[in-house]
């Protein structure tokens, strides 16, 4: 598939050239439209969409067939909806002097998307964007401390991991009441909590220093806060795999890549494959159910190349 844009390309690799005259004729006709969204045209990929942004965060909204994405670039929030262009969704407030340095994205059931702000030790935060109105700074919160990722509850409550240089890391619940929050620590003593994902009762958390993904019980860690040593570790990785932000399927498959390029799979069982793997650096990820098709945000392999999102079947 040619360029359809100068902020969006789409190439497309097939097992068949059948399936790719198929397919090429049909996003052809529609200018790609069809392919993504959630039509039973569906694009599941293997697709490349390159993107002139600086991604990191990805959220696949299924209620609205909608990827959003984080943008440390223009420090805004885009979206998809598999037509020809990721658009401004909100512009978010002015970033600090340490850069917008976003991180994962998520949605609260009043359609409010919920970003981190790394921060660099002087400006970790969270930033709302409501459906209406201007996008805001969550006031409150420890600005210490350097925040990655985040997530809702099934109870709609928020959940963020952060950590200290030269201390230590915690997932922690954020109490909101407006424009404010307030934060109660659920799990300490981890190293760099960046990958987190709650399915059910169960806390997924990926720890960056080790390399361990943990998991625990939400209900447990309410009632009382748990350590780095009370987590289940269900699958441990290298160094080299620089394990980043996580995503996770209802029946608690989760998926994450990392610094080393490779897209992992952990199934409910506690089995760990590889999706895909040769690829640049990998950030964030988003999952859609319903069409069994993963979203991955990808750095750029140079200077002369763009960053890119990647759509991988699931099957």
């Amino acid at each position: 598939m040619k360029s359809i844009t100068a902020t969006l390309s789409g190439s497309r690799w097939t097992s068949g050239m059948r399936r790719m005259l198929l397919i090429g004729t049909a996003c052809a006709a529609v200018a790609l439209s069809a392919c993504g969204g959630g039509g039973s045209d569906t694009d599941r990929g293997p697709t490349t969409l390159s993107v002139s942004a600086e991604l990191n965060g990805l959220y696949w909204d299924k209620s609205e067939s909608r990827l959003f994405l984080t943008d440390d670039a223009a420090n805004n929030i885009r979206a998809w909806d598999g037509g020809t262009q990721f658009t401004q969704y909100a512009a978010l407030p002015t970033a600090p002097t340490s850069g917008a340095t976003l991180g994962q994205l998520t949605r609260t059931t009043d359609g409010t998307l919920y970003v981190t702000r790394f921060g660099f030790g002087t400006d970790g935060s969270v930033v709302g964007a409501p459906k209406t109105g201007n996008a805001y700074n969550l006031s409150g919160t420890d600005k210490l401390r350097r925040r990655i990722g985040i997530t809702t509850t099934p109870d709609g409550a928020l959940l963020d991991g952060w950590f200290i240089k030269g201390g230590s890391g915690a997932v922690s619940e954020l109490k909101l009441s407006g424009t404010t929050a307030s934060e109660r620590e659920l799990i300490t003593g981890l190293g760099k909590p960046v990958g987190l994902a709650v399915v059910g009762d169960t806390i997924y958390v990926s720890d960056q220093n080790t390399g361990n993904v943990l998991s625990y019980s939400l209900a447990k860690v309410r009632a009382t806060p748990a350590t780095l040593a009370d987590g289940k570790v269900i699958a441990t990785f290298t160094t080299l795999d620089g394990i980043d932000l996580m995503t996770a399927a209802s029946d608690g498959t989760l998926f994450f890549g990392g610094s080393g390029g490779k897209l992992f799979r952990i199934s409910p069982k506690g089995e760990t494959s590889v999706v895909a793997s040769g690829w640049p650096k990998i950030k964030g990820v988003a999952y859609d159910e319903n069409h069994r098709r993963l979203f991955v945000a990808v750095g750029a392999a140079d200077a002369k190349s763009q960053p890119s999102v990647r759509i991988v079947p699931i099957d």
